[in-house]
This record gives structure tokens, sequence and C-alpha cells, in this order.
């Protein structure tokens, strides 16, 4: 197993339960809010999907996100330019809802982006500090981040799921 193996295999494992917790939820159960200061699922999925797509296409590569590439902004009627980075208690309250299926189609896609970067790096690579607004951040560094990030807004998912659904659902 390699560099590569290992990223894979967090990466699928975090995007799996996360499927696995958005499973069967309604548009109201994903909208809940465990108070008016907390995200609900559905910022926290599209977040979750843009962030993968910011480091990968534009951190990494500097090139455009697959969401302003392919127009999936346009698609679903969200924000172009945004991940909901430093977003306000009302911008997630108000954010628009969406069709998750969509969603998880662009994450999909997204995913299917991060795996060709990854197959296109060496493991020297990762050492690399790809972009000058952050040069202590390496490659490396963007890999790990994300994996953790990731697998945290997984657990708020499921955390959220569980309120509304009790620990056996």
């Amino acid at each position: 197993m390699d560099f590569k193996d290992l990223i894979r295999l967090g990466y699928d494992e975090y995007l799996d339960d996360l499927k696995d917790h958005l499973s069967g939820l309604t548009p109201e159960e994903r909208r809940f809010q465990p108070t008016p200061e907390s995200n609900h699922v559905d910022f926290i999925v599209w977040h979750m999907a843009r962030v993968e797509d910011d480091f990968v296409q534009r951190f990494a590569q500097q090139r455009d996100t697959v969401w302003q590439r392919d127009n999936w902004h346009g698609k679903m009627g969200l924000p172009e330019k945004e991940s909901g980075f430093r977003y306000t208690v009302e911008q997630v309250a108000e954010f628009p809802p969406f069709d998750m299926d969509e969603m998880l189609a662009y994450y999909d896609a997204v995913r299917v982006e991060t795996y060709k970067f990854l197959d296109s790096i060496s493991e020297a690579d990762l050492a690399v500090r790809p972009h000058p607004r952050r040069p202590e951040y390496s490659l490396a560094n963007m890999f790990s981040h994300l994996l953790v990030e990731e697998s945290q807004h997984v657990g708020h998912v499921a955390y959220i799921r569980g309120i509304q659904r009790g620990i056996e659902e």
C-alpha cells in the first residue's frame, strides 16, 4: 500500500459514511438545526463538496473548480464562488434548499477530479507548496486537512441524524 492507496481508503470511507447517514433523510430532516446557531445537513454537505473541490482544483492546481467549470452552481441555483467558509448564522439558515441526489452527483464528480490529481503526483510532490498565498501549506497538508475536516463534518451529519431519529436509525 502506498500513500495514494491510504488517501483513497480514508476519502472513500468518509464519503461512503456520509451517503449512509444521508440515506432516507427527508428534506425537512436535512434542514433541521439543533439550535438556531447550528448548521443543517444541507449546508454541511454542500460545504464538504465545495471544500474538496476548492482545495484540489483551486489551491493545488490553480484551476477553476468543478462547481464553476461544469456549471453545477447554475444547475442548482447556489452561490458560484462560495464554499460556506465563515458563513453567518443567517446565511446558514437562509441557505437555499436543493436536490440531494444532484449534490451527491456533484460530489462524485469532484471525487473523480480529486483522484485524477492524486494519480498525477508522486510521493515527492507531497512536499510541494502550490499556492503563493499559503507558502507554508504543502500538498501533504492539504490531503491531511481534507481527511480530518471532512470526517468531522460526517460526524456532524451523523449527530444531526441521530438527534432526530435516534441511535438505531
